[in-house]
């Protein structure tokens, strides 16, 4: 009944290190500062941001809520160190957390939108959104609605490619640090967009607990790196896209993981 929850405080502690492939390279974790996001409605959606404003925000909306307000949505990111411990230049945003409260989190839960039952999921599937932009966002269902049929795609493209839409050289725009977040209307918080993992495929969001049963976080798992990848490089080589297979089924996103993710 649905893929197991990775280890999240293991596997995303500020300071751990994982290995990568066997030449020793590794990912060293890190977290950033939380930024703002807006939820006048304390209903959530996680999506790939260029489609915003498009479909049905009902659908496609986690039927947790939260209070009205804002809070912090912080990224754990991972770096990407050489065998002999040199930083590559290469960094990834390994997951993001929309922080409700302080407490801890002692258990998980994939996070539901309408329709969706846990008892329809084999058990490696999970419901999870696609990318194909490499990109990730949270926003409130009411921002969802005002973005309307505005051309919000370009707007993040800009805002994740700062000139992409003027300059048309050869090499590519450098992206704008992760997080970055766009305004809609008057509301300066309403959409905090990043980058997905090692690139496109279909992530689940999980809903962390407290001991109380109460909603402490939501956190889309960019799937990074797993406890077991100490035995297989040339599944570490592919991590873009030989963990997921997501497909479309009644507008929901089913996706397949391998067995081997990580479990609490």
């Amino acid at each position: 009944m649905a893929v197991s929850p990775p280890d999240f405080a293991q596997i995303l502690a500020p300071g751990s290190v994982h290995p990568l492939f066997e030449d020793g390279s590794t990912l060293r974790v890190r977290e950033l500062p939380g930024v703002p996001l807006s939820l006048p409605s304390g209903r959530l959606i996680a999506m790939e941001p260029f489609g915003a404003g498009m479909g049905d925000a009902e659908e496609l909306a986690f039927t947790d809520t939260v209070e009205p307000g804002t809070y912090p949505v912080v990224l754990s990111l991972v770096d990407v160190h050489e065998p002999d411990g040199s930083f590559s230049g290469d960094t990834r945003v390994a997951a993001a957390r929309v922080v409700v409260s302080e407490e801890p989190v002692v258990s998980w839960e994939l996070a539901l939108s309408s329709g969706q039952e846990l008892s329809d999921l084999a058990d490696d599937e999970f419901y999870g959104y696609p990318v194909d932009g490499g990109t990730g966002s949270f926003m409130d269902v009411r921002t969802f609605d005002s973005i309307g049929d505005q051309d919000f795609g370009n707007r993040v493209l800009s805002a994740k490619f700062p000139g992409a839409m003027e300059e048309q050289g050869a090499e590519p725009p450098e992206p704008a640090e992760d997080p970055v977040t766009l305004s809609v209307g008057e509301d300066e918080h309403a959409v905090v967009a990043f980058s997905t993992g090692w690139g496109d495929g279909a992530y689940a969001t999980w809903t962390g607990r407290a001991a109380d049963g109460s909603l402490a976080c939501f956190l889309t798992d960019f799937s990074t790196m797993d406890e077991d990848d100490e035995d297989d490089e040339d599944e570490a080589e592919h991590r873009d896209d030989e963990y997921h297979d997501g497909e479309r089924e009644d507008d929901r996103v089913v996706a397949e993981t391998a067995q081997r993710h990580a479990t609490a």
